[in-house]
Formats: structure tokens, C-alpha cells, sequence
């Protein structure tokens, strides 16, 4: 009789149904293939809560990294299943705010159009101020020893990292919003691509409260606008230069 792959019980045949097993990050990114498992009725509902969790887990590192999910699975809500409605999105866009460089992911018909999910910004779907602002509401207050311990300045001083540029403190929502839909909607000359994270993001240390918008150019510029939320009702935002290293980690 055959054995269900979680409880290892016995199973009558016709009560084991096939899914797939969780996966490793290589076969998110198409070194591994995915594997098929048998899951008995009492296993099912545990199984597939494991499998969302771990695809959002894998999906947000493989983002991260500049890497492109190779399979259609939604990074949103996980479904692994197949099917005609899933809608590939995009990390990173040109400059007519196409489609570029290979971080590709998956999204379903249910979730085609999100801003966020579950720590991934997805940037082929900024297309207005709605979305915008959902991606803007995300963000947490950061505490300024978070700050200080990750970036090196305090909030309360007034004037932002020492290596920014038009740092602008006590922001309302709206300005916020106004000042990051411009940056992201604006085409400067030598444009390459345009990203939208949320980080920073380290070696070692993976943080996720501030809204990068970085922009690299032909030249090898990368210029970011960073938000972040100074408390509930305040932002401050601020620009960083730095090298456009395609492959590595924004931030």
C-alpha cells in the first residue's frame, strides 16, 4: 500500500493526491527540478500551508539577489498550481518602463496587479499613485537605534546620513507620496533600468524599512530615493549614490 510522503501511513490509493514537494532555493531559480510528492487527506491542509510559507521565504531571497522564479508559482499567495492565469512581473524596467534584466517573477489572476507581496516591491506594477501609496503604507516606523545601528545617523539630528543628498525630514503622506511617484515616473537622460525594494539589504543583516527607488545609468551611476517612515504620520526621504552593479542587492 502505497505510504503518504509526510505522515509516512499507510494510504488507500485513491485518498493520496500529488503535490509538490517544498522546494530549495535552486529550483526557484532552475537548477533543481521540482519534485512531485503524495500527501494523504489528514496531511493536505499542513502540507500547503509549509509549501506557501516556503515560497514566500525562498521567493524574497531569490528577488533579493537578482534572480529570476522560474516557475510559475505566485510570490504573493504562493498557489503552485497550474494554470493559464498566471502574469509574469518585474524587479527591474527600462527606460520606456518596460520589462528588463532577468529577476522575473510570477504573480496569479488574483493577485496580478499587487504592489507588495510578502517582502517583494513588484515594480512592473507601479503604474499610478494608487499603487504607490499601498507600497508607501507598507513600510513600518522605523525606531531611530534602527536606524543608527544600520546606517550610521540619528533621526532626531535633522540631517540624514552623511552621505545623502536632499534629505527632507517630516513629510507628510502625501508629499511622500508626490516626491516618490515623480522620482519613480521621471525619465532622466542615460537611463538603464529602475528597481524599487524594499531594504536596506546586507550580507548580514536582511532589514525591510525603507522604500528603495534606485536608478542606474548607462554610465554606471546608481542613484536612489529612499523613504522611510520617521513615525506613524511623518516620513523622510533622501538620495544616495552609489555604483549600478547588475546582479547585486539594491541598497
Amino acid at each position: 500500500m502505497p505510504l503518504c510522503a509526510i505522515c509516512k501511513q499507510d494510504t488507500p490509493r485513491g485518498r493520496l493526491q500529488e503535490r509538490l514537494a517544498l522546494p530549495e532555493y535552486r529550483s526557484m531559480i532552475g537548477f533543481w527540478p521540482w519534485i512531485t510528492i503524495r500527501v494523504c487527506d489528514g496531511c493536505l491542509a499542513a502540507h500547503e500551508r509549509n509549501l506557501r510559507e516556503r515560497v514566500h521565504l525562498l521567493a524574497r531571497d531569490v528577488v533579493e539577489n537578482d534572480e529570476p522564479i522560474v516557475r510559475r508559482v505566485c510570490v504573493a499567495c504562493g498557489r503552485a498550481e497550474a494554470g493559464d492565469d498566471f502574469r509574469e512581473a518585474a524587479k527591474w524596467l527600462d527606460a520606456t518602463g518596460a520589462p528588463t534584466r532577468r529577476c522575473r517573477f510570477y504573480l496569479c489572476g488574483d493577485h496580478a496587479h499587487v504592489p507588495y507581496a510578502e517582502g517583494i516591491v513588484v515594480s512592473s506594477n507601479l503604474t499610478g499613485r494608487e499603487p504607490m501609496a499601498a507600497l508607501v503604507d507598507e513600510l513600518p516606523t522605523v525606531s531611530p537605534s534602527i536606524v543608527e545601528r544600520a546606517e550610521g545617523w540619528r533621526l532626531g539630528e535633522g540631517q540624514g546620513p552623511a552621505d545623502a543628498e536632499d534629505f527632507t525630514p517630516q513629510r507628510s503622506r502625501d508629499e511622500t507620496l508626490d516626491a516618490a511617484l515623480a522620482w519613480w515616473q521621471e525619465t532622466p537622460e542615460g537611463l538603464e533600468a529602475k528597481g524599487a525594494a524594499l531594504g536596506p539589504v546586507r550580507r548580514d543583516y536582511k532589514m525591510r524599512y525603507r522604500l528603495d527607488l534606485a536608478r542606474d545609468f548607462e554610465d554606471g551611476r546608481r542613484i536612489t530615493l529612499a523613504v522611510l517612515r520617521t513615525d506613524p504620520e511623518t516620513f523622510a526621504t533622501y538620495r544616495l549614490a552609489g555604483e549600478a552593479v547588475t546582479g547585486h542587492r539594491l541598497g
